[in-house]
């Protein structure tokens, strides 16, 4: 185990055993975690102690749930002209690259509750769903808040995608913010009952939007790892503004995908610590142009070659860096 793998295990592992020990203390942390994976970490703590397995079993797990789950969510948008398993391959295959991203993050727990909000705001651009949808949207995203604070601005992202790309009545944008400040008073709750809900607030939200310093060793990994997925993102996210040949809901699903892509960037300098695992945040838009990019080449072989080279290249890493 590498340095940097052993800092963000035992950075975790610190965590849950000081919720362990004091359940009712507000716990302040230099990796962006929120208080359920706090929550989480000190029960995986309690019934493993500091097994190294246990986290990372949790975490292939959670990526095999979130690969089916963004894999269904495109589908039933046909956000592609073909019906296809590769969205989820893909995701799965980014998030392989290197052993550091083997372990469970604050970053890639919120991930499962962000793609579900996620597939909450398609069914809304596509059939302006009911109050409810609206209301488990604003929870959802409240859910990865609580798991990795910088998540906290996808609330923002929604809002402007609503505004920009939906009529959405005013009304519902105040249903969406309740069902995101319900998730947190349910934390707050429970904390005053230690008397520390002022606490929990203050700490939750004071380095929220504080920018950190960016380290130049863990931007050349993430750049060097995750550049071949990002190059062709970038070239089919330039693509995608001609919108040939697309529908209007698969046109609409690749702005929000950039959008989603612009401010996962921004998370990466709102994390507390910028670390390889902070860039599971642009995993999501990465894998929607990347799939993009690889169905849309007239040249099958193409296609076919781009993608052995990003399975040898994840498996490169994985087993070198």
């Amino acid at each position: 185990m590498g340095l940097e793998e052993s800092a963000i295990l035992n950075s975790s592992y610190l965590l849950g055993t000081a919720f362990n020990e004091n359940p009712g203390t507000v716990i302040s942390n230099s990796i962006s975690a929120g208080p359920l994976y706090t929550f989480f970490y000190g029960l995986i703590t309690f019934l493993f102690n500091s097994s190294v397995v246990a986290p990372v079993v949790i975490s292939t797990i959670l990526v095999f749930i979130q690969a089916v789950i963004f894999n269904t969510t495109l589908q039933r948008n046909a956000a592609f002209e073909d019906n296809t398993y590769l969205p989820g391959i893909l995701y799965a295959i980014i998030l392989s690259s290197s052993q550091e991203l083997l372990y469970l993050s604050p970053a890639l727990m919120a991930n499962t509750f962000l793609l579900l909000a996620t597939d909450k705001i398609l069914i809304h651009l596509k059939f302006r769903g009911s109050e409810e949808n609206i209301l488990t949207t604003g929870f959802l995203l409240g859910l990865s808040a609580l798991c990795y604070t910088p998540y906290s601005i996808f609330l923002i992202f929604t809002i402007l995608i609503y505004v920009v790309y939906s009529g959405t009545l005013v009304r519902r944008y105040f249903l969406m913010a309740y069902g995101f400040i319900f998730s947190f008073l349910v934390f707050w709750i429970y904390y005053l009952c230690f008397q520390q809900g002022a606490a929990f607030i203050g700490d939750y939200f004071s380095g929220l939007f504080r920018i950190n310093e960016l380290d130049g060793t863990v931007l050349n990994n993430i750049l060097l790892i995750f550049g071949l997925p990002l190059f062709l993102t970038v070239l089919s996210g330039a693509q995608s503004f001609q919108g040939a040949g697309l529908t209007n809901h698969q046109i609409l699903i690749q702005r929000m995908m950039l959008w989603m892509l612009i401010f996962a960037l921004v998370t990466l300098r709102l994390d507390n610590q910028l670390t390889l695992l902070s860039a599971e945040t642009i995993a999501i838009p990465m894998t929607f142009f990347t799939t993009q990019f690889l169905l849309t080449r007239g040249k099958r072989w193409v296609a076919e070659v781009v993608f052995l080279l990003l399975a040898i290249s994840s498996i490169t890493f994985l087993f070198t860096l």
